[in-house]
C-alpha cells in the first residue's frame, strides 16, 4: 500500500498513450502496455501525483488503493 493511499486511475477513453506519465514517474512503478499505462509495481507508487500531474489530457487521476479493474492504470 502507498504511504498515502491513492494509486493513479486511468480515463481509458481519454488516455493517447504518449507515455508521459511512465517518464515522470520517479520510482518507475508504472509501464506501459498496448491498452495504456498501468502500475505493475503498485506497492512501489508514493502517491506523488507526477504522473496526473504530466498527463496531456487528464487521463490520470489519484483515488484510492484499493485493486482496480481493467481500464484503469492498475491493470493492463
Amino acid at each position: 500500500m502507498t504511504a498515502f493511499g491513492e494509486l493513479p486511475v486511468l480515463d481509458a477513453s481519454r488516455c493517447t498513450r504518449c507515455g508521459d506519465c511512465v517518464e515522470v514517474c520517479p520510482t518507475d512503478c508504472m509501464a506501459l502496455a498496448a491498452s495504456g499505462p498501468w502500475l505493475p509495481r503498485p506497492r512501489d507508487c508514493v502517491s506523488c501525483f507526477a504522473c496526473a500531474l504530466v498527463c496531456p489530457t487528464d487521463a490520470l487521476s489519484m483515488g484510492s488503493a484499493e485493486p482496480q479493474s481493467a481500464g484503469s492504470a492498475n491493470a493492463p
